[in-house]
């Protein structure tokens, strides 16, 4: 593929012309977080290397990775991490890739914490661990805990702590509520699986690459805002708070859930695409 280019301009070119001859959407933004990723350098550096020369090892290494996209492999599996509230995470096959979306919920609990005096969280599905990560690092939330149900996702949210030199988040190995035993917070939040097996079927060849796990959820995807909407006020202080991310073609569903299980001051929060996001939802 390379075969005539050893430069970081023609590398590139060259990569952005084969990605996008094989229908990737941004074929150029993935060559470039790739390289950048090889080169140890920011992406945004890149410019001022265009003439650099890359040894034959890194052209190889560099020629790998993008066939990997190629075959629709997420850019984060390939480079093994990816940005998240401005945090660097290590990602790999056995947790969800974060998303920016869910910046949205960390911001709305942070704001909770902040503006009701909110001190103890609750992570539940934490996966690479990237939302109680980010609520320790910027947040006044002083106790955190954060739960999965996989243990080698749990493995990855701990690696991930101690990159971001977080301390004050305890892991537990919990099929969510299951072995949350006997403890009491201000603020439970959640980014679960809402997938419905029928959605699964046609999602885009990237997602078929995450973990089903942390995807699919049985009862046509509404599963663990029931468990979430039912179990919840065992585990919430007066007044406290249960703030999920949505599945957005579903959120008048999900809504109806927490009405019935009679939570009180809910709020549907859109986001940047104007799409319902996040569901904020108090203690009855």
């Amino acid at each position: 593929m390379f075969r005539n280019a050893n430069n970081v301009y023609d590398l590139l070119k060259t990569a952005e012309f084969f990605l996008k001859s094989k229908g990737l959407h941004e074929p150029r933004c993935d060559a470039e977080i790739i390289l950048s990723s090889i080169l140890q350098i920011k992406r945004t550096k890149l410019f001022f290397f265009e003439n650099y020369e890359l040894i034959r090892k890194q052209i190889s290494r560099y020629e790998e990775h993008i066939l990997r996209r190629a075959n629709r492999e997420p850019t984060a599996y390939i480079t093994g991490c990816v940005e998240f509230m401005g945090l660097k995470f290590k990602v790999n096959k056995d947790v969800l890739i974060p998303r920016f979306e869910t910046e949205i919920v960390v911001e709305n609990v942070i704001d909770i914490a902040l503006k009701k005096n909110k001190r103890s969280a609750l992570d539940l599905c934490t996966g690479s661990g990237c939302i109680a990560i980010s609520l320790s690092k910027f947040g006044s939330l002083k106790n955190i805990t954060a739960s999965d149900i996989s243990k080698k996702s749990l493995n990855v949210a701990k690696e991930n702590a101690k990159n971001n030199d977080v301390v004050n988040v305890n892991f537990i190995e919990s099929n969510i509520f299951n072995k949350i035993n006997n403890k009491f917070f201000d603020v439970i939040v959640a980014n679960p699986p809402y997938v419905s097996y029928e959605e699964y079927k046609n999602l885009e060849p990237e997602l078929k690459y995450e973990p089903e796990l942390a995807l699919k959820a049985k009862n046509d995807g509404l599963f663990f805002y029931n468990e979430i909407a039912t179990k919840a006020k065992k585990y919430l202080k007066n007044c406290g708070y249960v703030v999920v991310e949505l599945n957005a073609n579903k959120y008048s569903l999900i809504k109806q859930i927490f009405l019935q299980n009679c939570y009180k001051n809910i709020e549907i929060i859109n986001d940047y695409a104007r799409l319902p996001r996040v569901l904020k939802a108090q203690n009855g």
